[in-house]
């Protein structure tokens, strides 16, 4: 042994801890200060000036949570950013509830794009992450929370005094989810009733296959069957709503104006009629307007107020995903994302919308429609694609060879559900699928990813087991899978992941010299969903297309240098998520 072993040198291995608590110690600081600035709330909104001509509607988005990177469950504060200073450079202005009301009941115009903002669940990392990209753009959100999390010791959620700090910004407003997050009627993938457990204390989320929330349904038994009466239902929902009026006369010294339920879409349209009734009573006797519906963002003039609807983003949209809902709900004219203009000049968009980042390219499709993008280039007999498909499992990304834009021909290779389909579509002829090869199965981690299984259900329903198909993924699954084509005169040759290699003959009829990729959403069946997205996002990573001297056509990939700051910029990130996370 040339040397010591570190146990055998306690100076160098306490210099070690020094040195490696000095560290934890700035980043510690550097989180504090961030901490700090976010929660004291030091700078205060200016008052906004603006033209009211609008006698039609606004947008209403809702956030379920921000977080400070990529989370399954919460909005980055990046795309968070990206979606608001994209919506505010069109004109969008946050309105306040007080707008809201004037407009239905007074008829007051709005201005022209109207923007109503909101988080929900009460979470303080939506607070400290998307405060300062409030006060960039002087926009107003409401915050809404749940009574029962401000006399607890999580601090996760937002307590009286921040919202009391927050609401003096001018920044803020409040609003209510309602008194708690309680499941009842709940069954497991066994058809076994477990009755009425809080969120906080379900022992396994994975195993939950049918469920319904606290005000939604009577209280039933195993087999489905009322277990209270008309007159204990009622009591137990008009207790819960005088619980949370308590507690935010006590706390915040008023009941919130806005209110949304949990869940969404169930109230006036497919819940109980007497269950109905009760809530109904409950909610206009205290609140202003209620948030019922979910998934549209537009409410017309002659929507009503207790039957809003907001689009709840969810953490997995692009911006430009998000630009397509707004405009599939409003008709506004929404512009989108584009990015690094220079790339976006490689490229002409057939339908949806691509944006250009770094080494990635983003393609949206239209609603229920293909994304489609065409390589400007004119390509040889011979040369190669490289790259990596990063879209949600659930969908078709697709890659197009001899593509002829004139007669709308082409060769696909499409990833579809974790299967490769390959299809032709010949001029003036339909698409004719060739072959579909299996890719192995993916596993995923089944706690991070939650399905939407609350709805309306028999005892039959429950006594059927797991609703989920072996072979069915969730829809915000992600996966990365690397390309390697070969494109020839009279073939291609396809390898994926170094796993799967194949071999396919090109039709002499395809005459085309152009190539593309297509983003589609899939129309499958998901028995544990409500609703489905019709629009998809496909994630394009390190395009690199050479000629047969390998000389490089066009890329999109990282040099080296651009390698080791994105993998210094994502250790360092990873690092503060640890300390965020444990202290």
């Amino acid at each position: 042994m040339n040397g010591k072993s570190v146990e055998l040198q306690p100076a160098k291995k306490n210099r070690r801890k020094i040195i490696r608590s000095i560290a934890q110690l700035i980043i510690v600081v550097l989180l504090a200060v961030i901490l700090i600035k976010a929660v004291f709330l030091t700078e205060k909104r200016g008052a906004e000036t603006v033209p009211l001509n609008n006698k039609e509607g606004f947008i209403a988005l809702s956030y379920f949570g921000v977080s400070r990177n990529e989370s399954p469950k919460y909005v980055s504060k990046k795309n968070l950013e990206e979606q608001l200073t994209l919506l505010e450079k069109q004109g969008y202005q946050t309105i306040t509830q007080k707008d809201i009301l004037d407009f239905y009941q007074h008829d007051k115009p709005l201005p022209e794009k109207a923007l109503y903002l909101s988080f929900e669940d009460g979470r303080t990392d939506s607070s400290i992450f998307a405060q300062n990209i409030m006060e960039k753009l002087n926009y107003k959100a409401t915050m809404f929370t749940y009574a029962n999390k401000m006399d607890t010791t999580d601090n996760k959620f937002l307590k009286p005094k921040d919202l009391k700090l927050m609401e003096k910004s001018g920044y803020w407003e409040m609003g209510s989810n309602g008194y708690r997050l309680t499941y009842i009627n709940i069954f497991n993938d066994k058809g076994q009733s477990l009755g009425v457990i809080d969120e906080n204390n379900v022992p396994n989320k994975t195993t939950i296959e049918y469920y319904n929330h606290y005000l939604m349904d009577f209280i039933r038994n195993q087999y489905m069957i009322p277990s209270e009466t008309r007159q204990e239902m009622e009591a137990r929902i008009k207790k819960d709503y005088n619980l949370m009026q308590d507690i935010y006369h006590e706390e915040l010294g008023e009941v919130p104006k806005a209110y949304a339920i949990m869940h969404a879409n169930s109230l006036y349209n497919n819940m109980d009629p007497l269950v109905e009734s009760v809530n109904n009573k409950e909610i206009k006797d205290k609140f202003r307007m209620h948030f019922n519906r979910e998934l549209g963002a537009y409410n017309d003039k002659e929507a009503d107020l207790y039957n809003l609807s907001r689009l709840q983003v969810s953490p997995y949209w692009s911006t430009n995903h998000v630009m397509m809902k707004i405009r599939q709900a409003s008709r506004q004219n929404v512009q989108f994302k584009i990015g690094d203009q220079e790339v976006a000049q490689h490229w002409e968009v057939i339908n949806g919308a691509a944006e250009y980042e770094n080494n990635e390219i983003t393609l949206t499709s239209a609603p229920s429609s293909e994304g489609r993008i065409l390589l400007k280039e004119q390509l040889p007999d011979q040369y190669n694609v490289n790259f990596a498909f990063k879209g949600n499992v659930v969908g078709q990304q697709a890659f197009y060879v001899n593509y002829d834009e004139k007669t709308n021909s082409y060769l696909r290779i499409a990833l579809v559900d974790n299967e490769i389909v390959i299809s032709e579509k010949l001029p003036g002829g339909g698409i004719v699928e060739k072959e579909r090869f299996p890719l192995n199965e993916i596993k995923w981690n089944e706690e991070e990813y939650a399905f939407n299984k609350a709805t309306v259900y028999t005892y039959h329903d429950t006594q059927k087991g797991s609703r989920i198909d072996e072979e069915e993924y969730p829809r915000n699954l992600t996966e990365k899978r690397v390309f390697n084509i070969a494109i020839n005169k009279d073939k291609i040759e396809i390898d994926v992941d170094n796993v799967l290699s194949e071999t396919v003959q090109i039709n002499p009829k395809l005459q085309g010299a152009q190539i593309g990729f297509g983003a589609l959403y899939s129309n499958k069946n998901t028995s544990h969903e409500q609703y489905a997205d019709d629009i998809y996002d496909t994630l394009i990573e390190d395009i690199l297309i050479t000629d047969k001297n390998d000389q490089t056509i066009f890329t999109n990939q990282y040099t080296n240098f651009e390698k080791v700051k994105y993998k210094s910029t994502a250790l360092f990130n990873h690092v503060v998520d640890f300390f965020i996370e444990t202290f």
